[in-house]
């Protein structure tokens, strides 16, 4: 599947409205790295990929500036709509050339976007643009989730994560780079300085209707609708009635855990 259904506007807005929060943990897992390898005060942030700028706008607390970027500018400019933090910018750009001087960033970020990366450009690029000691952090949610809800846990997490297979099937290679998360990527790092962390969990408290709006949010959902509308409409009833039928007779008020495992690189440049 190419990238070009992150350029579609209504897919943004899908996008910037359901897709799956952001985890807590890891922003404060990325700050503290990087200030235990450089130390504060942090002069200057780029979220690479940035989407509609659901991990740019975390970081504007902790930087003077942050600059979101993003090859789509349909994204970027539901970016703009969004972010209400005078010190956050975005710019339509590719991650292979930043619009950036060379040794002027304090932390590249990237949130579930690397893995649609040219890898090796980027991380040329990466390398150009970070200070020294500057950070790199790389995360991501892992496709596989848990759902608890009262005696039929298993059966919603089985049923959920048939539907995300299904879907990923459209990404074969972009689901293989998130389902070994991003191992290749972590190996081909030339910092010294770098560790994997693949054990970061949330969990979140959801209603069905939320937890059926992630899987709209999932940029496959998106391709399936534009190839197959009819197909997509019928895949997503029957996701929703399989999950209904096995829940009972749903009032709408039903709580859900959604519990999602998170993982990410960090490195410094020394």
């Amino acid at each position: 599947m190419d990238i070009e259904v992150f350029k579609d506007e209504e897919f943004s807005k899908v996008y910037q409205e359901k897709m799956i929060p952001l985890s807590k943990k890891v922003t404060n897992l990325v700050i503290s790295f990087l200030e235990d390898k450089k130390g504060r005060p942090f002069e200057l942030a780029v979220d690479a990929g940035c989407g509609t700028g659901r991990s740019t706008r975390p970081l504007a607390e902790h930087f003077c500036k942050v600059i979101g970027i993003d090859i789509s500018e349909s994204q970027i400019n539901e970016a703009r709509k969004c972010t209400p933090q005078e010190n956050v910018t975005y710019q339509v750009s590719s991650v292979e050339k930043m619009p950036l001087e060379d040794a002027s960033v304090d932390l590249v970020n990237a949130a579930a976007a690397t893995h649609w990366f040219p890898i090796d450009q980027f991380i040329l690029e990466v390398t150009r643009v970070l200070k020294n000691r500057g950070c790199l952090a790389l995360h991501c949610p892992y496709p596989k989730i848990t759902i608890q809800y009262k005696n039929c846990s298993e059966t919603l997490t089985n049923i959920y994560n048939e539907a995300v297979d299904k879907l990923f099937t459209l990404a074969e290679k972009a689901n293989k780079i998130v389902s070994s998360m991003y191992e290749e990527m972590f190996e081909a790092l030339p910092f010294a300085d770098k560790k994997r962390v693949t054990d970061i969990t949330e969990v979140f408290h959801v209603s069905l209707e939320e937890l059926l709006g992630y899987l709209k949010a999932i940029c496959m959902c998106h391709k399936f609708l534009s190839v197959d509308e009819a197909g997509a409409i019928a895949f997503l009833q029957s996701v929703e009635k399989r999950m209904t039928d096995t829940m009972g007779e749903p009032s709408g008020e039903e709580t859900l855990e959604f519990h999602i495992n998170y993982f990410c690189i960090l490195a410094s440049k020394s």
